[in-house]
């Protein structure tokens, strides 16, 4: 079993991962983090006692995490995730209680408790794992990895950014805090737009058709948080659900190794994960980012229709 912190920003995709994670026997989640991204903080964090609930999994604690980027001016993605940041999802309002500690003190208290068994899971901005990292800098050398949603690595034709360009969101919303990560030595790995809106790996108009049609809480959940996405973009990209996925089953993906540094100062280049693919220039020492890079579409799904939908 693998003990992992769910740090998140919920979010239509982060809810498909908060199902995806708590009907994955293989995972005991030691806590959710939440910070600011999708929605603002407020929403976000309340977003995921809503998700708890629904799971009945209100045991977990819930920390409160970055309210703004460590930098910059909150931004968020609600044209996207719509005004709640659930979609037409309406669930009732939360009753759980948010736990005293931060997000920053949970994920280091987890991780002197835990060290090598503690993977952190981040599928929103980096802003609370930059802090940790900042308030214990050998945090990076205590846990076995951190695995991200983030990042736009051009290693795929789809690797392109969406919030500019070259940067996804995640990463583009706060590129100081992902910098911080990036170079913090952590072993780190990706699951990037270079396969998160591949049209493979994506949930499809038939698979969702499907999905609505087992009209069963989970699978009316899912239809509510992704239909009118489904609509708009003739189908729904699984970014946060593949992160997860690969904690539970590495196997499912093709990763290869990198050095990634980060664009913090460009105009028009902000968030993007600069790959090192000069031969000259690499060094096996520094190579300590894993950027997914392939799937294994059949069992990836069925990951996702197994355990977010269910029967």
């Amino acid at each position: 079993m693998k003990h992992i912190i769910l740090d998140t920003d919920p979010g239509v995709d982060d809810a498909l991962a908060f199902v995806l994670t708590f009907n994955s026997p293989e995972l005991k989640v030691e806590a959710v983090t939440t910070v600011a991204g999708n929605v603002n903080h407020e929403k976000g964090h309340r977003n995921a006692k809503k998700l708890l609930e629904f799971l009945g999994k209100t045991d977990v604690p819930i920390c409160a995490g970055a309210v703004n980027p460590m930098l910059r001016k909150m931004s968020h993605a609600e044209e996207f995730h719509g005004k709640t940041g659930l979609g037409d999802t309406e669930l009732p309002e939360p009753k759980m209680q948010t736990d005293p500690r931060s997000a920053v003190q949970m994920i280091l208290e987890k991780a002197d408790e835990l060290g090598k068994n503690l993977t952190l899971v981040a599928v929103g901005p980096l802003t609370n794992i930059a802090a940790a990292i900042l308030s214990d800098p050998a945090l990076p050398e205590k846990v076995k990895e951190l695995v991200i949603m983030g990042g736009a690595f051009n290693l795929t034709p789809y690797g392109h950014g969406n919030a500019n360009a070259v940067a996804e969101f995640n990463i583009w919303h706060d590129p100081e805090a992902a910098r911080i990560v990036f170079n913090s030595g952590i072993p780190m790995v990706c699951a990037g737009l270079d396969t998160t809106t591949y049209p493979e790996y994506r949930m499809s108009t038939e698979m969702f058709n499907e999905i609505k049609s087992k009209n069963t809480a989970r699978s009316n959940l899912v239809v509510d948080l992704c239909g009118s996405l489904v609509k708009r973009f003739n189908g729904f990209s699984l970014h946060d659900p593949q992160a997860v996925a690969y904690v539970i089953d590495p196997t499912i993906f093709t990763t290869e190794k990198y050095k990634v540094d980060l664009e913090v100062h460009g105009e028009i280049t902000r968030g993007m994960t600069v790959v090192e693919r000069r031969s000259y220039r690499r060094n096996p020492n520094e190579e300590n980012h894993e950027i997914i890079i392939k799937v294994d579409a059949e069992r990836f799904l069925k990951l996702i229709m197994d355990r977010v939908v269910g029967e």
